[in-house]
């Protein structure tokens, strides 16, 4: 009896065994049909990191773009299979190992036939209500110093703010234009004797002798210099930051010429104001224009002087962190 159970033992574990093989070959089948199911198409994929404004047939050249297989369902709907297409064309960006090639990542160079006036927008300001269609943008330069110009750093593609210094006359006397104090370049001015001249009180205070005021708030830098924002295709001298119209790199260098893309009206009242009189200040990307009051040129107390100002943030000083 003892040795029929044995038997039937050993049968058990036999078939056992038998079945955890046949499921197992089973499972690995599956999967190798599933593979081979699968089909597989052809891309072009970045090998090694590409630099903006390297050619596409440098690229294939130097082994960083190479042919790649790989499932029809992640096979993007743009993708460049052809080497040829991007051949003659540049990068627009940086690209980093293991991105697939698709249409856009290649422009073509800027050629020599681009001029400035390419570059100025048809369409900027907002919409004339005769036409119904945007006002058209003109280019404009203005000329300043490093003082007036936030000392050169300002590049194409900046935001700006224009301020201007009308000519006032609150310091100076109205009969033979001396000024109603001893430094004849004073700029404020503390007690001063109005002698009946207009808007100057007679009895003392704080002159704000020409106070500046804001022309116009966001203006686009179109141009510093020759040199403008670059477009998908320029070669650039870093690569990244400016390009001249025909896509050449260059060395750019602010001698103060600013150029500004604006609509024609705005133009024409930029160009009343002499050069001198300007100052820009530089935004920041996520500056919001507000319209700010003309200042007092009459202030009883300096901002330094008031509890309630202190500092240019308000009495607590500056609060943000970077």
């Amino acid at each position: 009896m003892s040795s029929r159970r044995t038997l039937i033992l050993i049968a058990a574990v036999v078939v056992g065994v038998i079945s955890a093989f046949l499921v197992f070959n089973y499972v690995n089948s599956a999967d190798d049909r599933a593979r081979a199911n699968a089909r597989e198409v052809d891309i072009l994929k970045v090998q090694s990191d590409i630099q903006k404004g390297l050619s596409g047939r440098e690229a294939v050249q130097q082994g960083k773009i190479v042919h790649a297989k790989i499932p029809a369902e992640f096979r993007p709907q743009t993708a460049i299979t052809d080497e040829s297409i991007i051949a003659d064309k540049v990068a627009v960006a940086n690209y980093t190992t293991g991105q697939i090639l698709v249409d856009g990542m290649f422009a073509d160079a800027i050629d020599n036939q681009i001029t400035f006036a390419g570059r100025v927008s048809d369409q900027c300001g907002a919409v004339d209500p005769a036409t119904n269609k945007p006002e058209q943008c003109v280019a404009v330069t203005v000329s300043v110093d490093q003082v007036h110009g936030v000392a050169g750093v300002i590049v194409p593609g900046d935001l700006v703010n224009l301020m201007v210094i009308p000519d006032a006359y609150n310091c100076k006397s109205g009969d033979n234009g001396k000024p109603l104090h001893d430094s004849a370049d004073q700029q404020v001015v503390t007690n001063p004797d109005g002698a009946g001249q207009p808007g100057v009180p007679n009895n003392g205070g704080v002159t704000i002798c020409n106070p500046a005021r804001v022309l116009y708030q966001a203006v686009k830098v179109l141009f510093v210099d020759k040199t403008a924002v670059p477009q998908p295709g320029e070669v650039t001298s870093t690569g990244t930051n400016t390009a001249t119209p025909n896509g050449q790199a260059q060395t750019s260098v602010n001698t103060g010429l600013i150029t500004l893309e604006v609509p024609a009206k705005a133009s024409q009242l930029i160009a009343s104001v002499s050069p001198d009189k300007i100052y820009l200040t530089l935004l920041p990307q996520n500056y919001t224009p507000e319209a700010l009051p003309k200042l007092d040129g009459f202030p009883a107390l300096l901002p330094g002087e008031d509890p309630t100002q202190l500092t240019p943030y308000g009495p607590s000083g500056i609060q943000n962190e970077k």
